[in-house]
């Protein structure tokens, strides 16, 4: 064992011990007494070095207790924000009328959300009771931020999926250039939406979103928001299959 890590330990231990042993004192003064006594000391360091998993179940315990505090946080936030995180305008693919609602989370110079989209499209042709909606989150780079103003300028052509997926397939540079390309093949009105792109409507828009991540604790991307279960990194179609069944489980 390293002597940073017997560091930690009987740092760590020591505090556990103490804070519960203080409980007994009758004073501060006593409690002060305790943590400076050289013998106090070396007693919690022999127990801790005799019983090293108090350490471990000790994390355990923290990391678990944090994780709940975390579940209740995103219970809470979700609940209050889902009327924006549902919000009917949004770009979505799949069944309109969908019994479950995935969001999506995703960034265009994301490699795993790249490597989503395969999935997405499987889920849309396999899970037909499934509406998929989709949330620029634009956090890698000014490019990804231009790639989400545009993506969201070709839905107000109504033709957001279609650009979305190009976007998604396409691996070159994502500039102007290309990004106007993209639309002229898919037969937009560029000049059009170079003006929405540009809009302050669809920035707020963005912004919205952004927001929203950071509300509901996602910190990258892809996450997924399966009704209420939320499920960070990347899923392949086999174990969103699962996460599906069990959100339709709930609500039979």
């Amino acid at each position: 064992m390293s002597v940073m890590k017997k560091t930690f330990l009987a740092g760590a231990g020591a505090l556990l011990l103490t804070t519960a042993i203080a409980g007994g004192f009758n004073s501060v003064n006593a409690q002060e007494k305790a943590y400076s006594d050289p013998a106090f000391g070396e007693a919690v360091r022999a127990y801790l070095l005799e019983n090293p998993q108090v350490i471990v179940e000790a994390m355990d315990e923290y990391q678990a207790n944090q994780q709940e505090i975390e579940a209740k946080k995103f219970e809470q936030t979700l609940s209050e924000k889902l009327d924006v995180l549902h919000d009917p305008s949004a770009p979505f693919a799949g069944n309109p009328d969908g019994e479950i609602v995935i969001v999506e989370f995703f960034d265009y110079n994301c490699g795993y959300c790249k490597r989503a989209i395969g999935d997405i499209q499987t889920i849309i042709e396999k899970e037909k009771d499934v509406k998929i909606i989709f949330k620029e989150m634009p956090i890698l780079s000014e490019s990804s931020l231009d790639a989400a103003r545009y993506a969201l300028a070709a839905h107000k052509q109504g033709k957001y999926f279609e650009y979305h997926t190009e976007l998604m397939n396409f691996r070159g540079t994502k500039n102007a250039e290309s990004l106007e390309k993209i639309a002229a093949d898919l037969g937009l009105d560029v000049e059009q939406m170079k003006k929405d792109a540009d809009s302050e409507e669809i920035r707020n828009e963005i912004k919205t979103s952004l927001e929203l991540s950071r509300d509901l604790g996602i910190r990258g991307t892809p996450a997924f928001i399966v009704d209420d279960t939320l499920s960070p990194g990347y899923l392949p179609y086999a174990q969103m299959k699962g996460v599906i069944a069990e959100a339709r489980k709930n609500k039979s």
